[in-house]
């Protein structure tokens, strides 16, 4: 009996340990030919090693030869795998993901996102999708995480092909259940809705989507996850909210959708998403990137 009641209670234990997932747009990583700007690693690896993070989204991948060596170097106990192809500019995405506590059990990339309508293009159009299916080793549990960087700008055009983004990723999600079985899924990254703090029509696109799929977006709380110039040239920087984390209800089973909330660190934390000047945003928003990694405990 009382082997019995330590084994539970170790089963509990495992079954309630806490799971982080996030997400990351690393600018043009590891050199912004745009602004001449190298990443500065030391940066990047003490802000993602703060995070803790079991599986992170991450996006603008364009040097992915030396973010394998970032990884093995500067991440222990973490691995990586990220698409091959990167649209017109190069910027591949994937996972970053922690050895110890997930294990991938496949990854592909779909192109069907990257221009709507055609076959897609590796080197041309918008990125592509890209698809995990990972298990959490302490419980056995299997859900595919989606990472997503979808058509960047506020333009008619640009909203229209988000819209059309949007569907491919709910139908694409529907699919997957229905071949596999499997129920739980995470959709994460930069998507570019440049009119969700305004509620314009990114704000309900993007919440009729979460809500025609069963899932809640994490990020609904957060007041911004980037910065950018705000189109002005006064040295004051504006906040945006464009990167999300959205799960399925399998994924919060251990708690209820109301307590979970996402957070968005770096100098979105720092400067609380106020209008800042740009010198107040520090080394990250300098050399890393113009958007702030975004978390939240699922478990």
């Amino acid at each position: 009996m009382r082997f019995s009641f330590l084994a539970l209670s170790l089963l509990t234990s495992l079954s309630a340990k806490a799971f982080t997932i996030g997400a990351y747009n690393i600018r043009n990583f590891d050199y912004d030919e745009r602004y001449r700007i190298r990443t500065n690693k030391v940066e990047l690896s003490s802000i993602l090693n703060n995070l803790q993070v079991d599986v992170l989204s991450v996006e603008e991948i364009n040097n992915t030869a030396e973010w394998d060596k970032f990884v093995q170097s500067k991440m222990p106990g973490y691995d990586t795998e990220v698409s091959r192809c990167g649209g017109a500019h190069g910027q591949r995405l994937g996972f970053l993901y922690n050895k110890n506590t997930v294990e991938l059990l496949s990854f592909n990339e779909d192109l069907s996102i990257s221009e709507p309508g055609t076959q897609g293009s590796c080197d041309a159009g918008s990125r592509p999708l890209a698809i995990g299916l990972f298990r959490i080793k302490a419980t056995g549990q299997k859900f595919y995480g989606m990472t997503a960087h979808l058509k960047s700008g506020s333009q008619g055009e640009s909203i229209e092909k988000r819209t059309k983004q949007f569907e491919i990723i709910k139908k694409m999600v529907k699919d997957l259940k229905s071949k596999t079985g499997i129920q739980d899924f995470f959709i994460a990254g930069d998507l570019n809705t440049t009119e969700y703090l305004s509620k314009g029509h990114d704000y309900k696109i993007l919440t009729k989507m979460v809500s025609e799929l069963g899932m809640t977006d994490l990020s609904s709380n957060l007041k911004c996850t980037a910065y950018y110039w705000g189109g002005t040239d006064d040295g004051i920087e504006t906040p945006s909210l464009l990167d999300h984390v959205i799960v399925s209800q399998g994924l919060l089973k251990l708690k209820s959708r109301n307590s979970v909330q996402a957070m968005a660190t770096g100098h979105c934390q720092k400067a609380n998403c106020r209008e800042v000047p740009i010198r107040e945003l520090g080394t990250s928003y300098a050399s890393v990137s113009d958007h702030c990694p975004v978390t939240a405990t699922i478990q």
